[in-house]
């Protein structure tokens, strides 16, 4: 019995075999999860695994760019082929134990070789609690092919998919398509565990400084307010440079990059306090409750005592 087939019936999901591009050639789709009911701390929205999986063929014949309003993992586990990232305006090549790093705006394009297939699975996800990673280890837009085993050893390559299939299962055996904050906890360790282990190429001198501003950033007490002057001159250029440089290299400006890091906080005291909203909002050096408030619902689609009142619910 096909593998994924099998999966399904063990597991759950939906499974269905598909034809299109690939003129007498099929792939085998298992959906494992999928969700419209989004948490705004985080969830995990969708998480399929695809047999002979033809990509984004069209896109890439075609050049044509895809942005997704979401992040997505996608773990190559046999075949090869490209990946395009418009941000960059580079060709990178992918292989079997490749990881593709999928960021919410970020122009992008992937396939297999012309003519050919590979297999993968494949997480998309949301949320402020995943925001707080751009940049940081893996979830870094100037990285976004990662080499998870660089020598496409099979036996590796195995062990990772089950790695991945041990946050997949939890989800496929869910009889109600709720999503919970436990699922963004199953991936937040394999996240974690993929930090740990990879060896990436990349290691230059733009990431270096991108790590080195965020880090910077991060530092600074929770009511502080960032003077990006005084930063931008521990890095010898003017505010403005140091404002364009960090948005090009982590995918958001330090304005705002330091914003989410504050509403990551607010998020924690809103869940594990019992502190007035105004208080928190105080706390973290916004200037009224007014525009703590406008702020957080701007990140998180809510306003902090709805967030609370579903943390608690």
């Amino acid at each position: 019995m096909n593998s994924l087939k099998a999966h399904c019936l063990e597991h759950g999901g939906k499974f269905t075999r598909q034809s299109g591009i690939l003129l007498g050639r099929t792939r085998d789709y298992w959906l494992i999860f999928e969700t419209f009911h989004p948490l705004p701390v985080g969830y995990v929205s969708r998480c399929a695994q695809i047999g002979r999986s033809w990509g984004m063929h069209r896109h890439v014949d075609c050049q044509q760019m895809r942005e997704l309003p979401y992040y997505s993992l996608v773990l190559i586990t046999d075949g090869e082929g490209v990946f395009y990232d418009g941000s960059f305006d580079r060709l990178i090549p992918v292989q079997a134990g490749d990881l593709l790093c999928l960021f919410p705006g970020r122009p992008h394009a992937y396939a297999p070789v012309k003519g050919t297939s590979w297999d993968e699975i494949n997480f998309e996800f949301s949320g402020v609690v995943f925001d707080s990673w751009v940049g940081a280890g893996l979830l870094d837009p100037s990285e976004p092919v990662r080499k998870l085993v660089p020598d496409g050893e099979r036996a590796l390559i195995a062990e990772w998919l089950k790695k991945f299939h041990a946050v997949a299962f939890t989800l496929a055996d869910r009889k109600m398509a709720e999503p919970a904050l436990a699922d963004a906890g199953r991936l937040i360790a394999l996240i974690s565990e993929l930090c740990e282990t990879w060896q990436s190429g990349n290691c230059d001198a733009d990431v270096e400084w991108a790590n080195t501003a965020k880090q910077q950033l991060m530092k600074l007490s929770a009511g502080k307010k960032a003077d990006f002057a005084v930063l931008a001159r521990e890095f010898g250029v003017g505010e403005q440079a140091y404002r364009k440089k960090f948005k090009r290299l982590c995918g958001v400006s330090p304005s705002a990059f330091r914003s989410r890091q504050q509403i990551e906080m607010a998020c924690y005291e809103l869940i594990s306090t019992h502190k007035p909203i105004k208080e928190i909002g105080y706390d973290l050096g916004f200037g009224s409750d007014y525009y703590f408030s406008k702020r957080f619902k701007q990140v998180t689609g809510v306003s902090p005592g709805e967030y609370r009142r579903q943390a608690h619910s």
